[in-house]
């Protein structure tokens, strides 16, 4: 997989909190496993890519979006 592509639509990084939406690396646990994983400097493409979404998904939804 090249450095900015997404993980397949079908493969399990999209629908399965234990994989990284955006590399589809493994993580150890779907919540805090993520959090650490895009903290972690060795991924920082995974952290901008999700500050990125965060970002898109506050303009999208307005006020209501309080994440």
């Amino acid at each position: 997989m090249a450095e900015h592509d997404h993980p397949a639509p079908n493969s399990p990084g999209w629908d399965n909190p234990d994989f990284c939406p955006f590399c589809g690396h493994r993580l150890p646990d779907g919540g805090p496993g993520f959090v650490d994983h895009i903290q972690n400097d060795a991924n920082a493409t995974c952290r901008d890519r999700f500050e990125e979404w965060r970002e898109n998904v506050a303009d999208d939804i307005g006020g209501e979006w309080s994440g």
